[in-house]
């Protein structure tokens, strides 16, 4: 029997294709204001969660709506380590998978805060409007969040 051709063969194996994005500031303020800043800025926009994750309210588990015109889109905090890391995923977007890690760590006269997103977009282009969109919302809120921090500190 020919090799490749057997149906007990596993499929080969396919390379995903993933979006990434990455958006870093220095921040001058110590990790555990930005972290503090991140967290009141999240509920504050959003308007609170849905459900309160463990810690209370923003930890694992927590589930917000995301305030964003024509999509239903619910966010789910997926790790979450204090004042360090924060991991979480989108559903009910145009993509097939959408993460985000939100990474503080300390630097001599502040922090740096590194937001980082993975994207599975869809094919045939459907994804590129929420990626494009995606892009702006995260870099907008990374600079908010920088002035923000910024301000608490002085």
């Amino acid at each position: 029997m020919n090799e490749g051709n057997n149906p007990d063969d596993p499929p080969p194996y396919v390379k995903k294709e993933y979006t990434t994005f990455v958006v870093e500031r220095h921040v001058d303020a110590d990790r555990e204001t930005t972290w503090n800043v991140l967290l009141e800025l999240i509920e504050k926009n959003v308007g609170g969660y849905l459900t309160e994750g463990d810690p209370a309210p923003h930890g694992l588990g927590a589930v917000i709506a995301l305030p964003i015109p024509g999509q239903d889109l619910r966010e789910e905090v997926i790790s979450f380590e204090p004042p360090w890391r924060r991991v979480y995923e989108i559903s009910g977007a145009p993509v097939a998978l959408y993460q985000g890690t939100t990474a503080l760590t300390e630097e001599e006269d502040g922090c740096l805060i590194v937001w980082t997103l993975l994207i599975d977009p869809l094919p045939n282009g459907e994804s590129d409007g929420f990626v494009t969109l995606s892009q702006q919302v995260i870099t907008g809120f990374v600079d908010q969040i920088k002035t923000v921090a910024e301000s608490s500190a002085n």
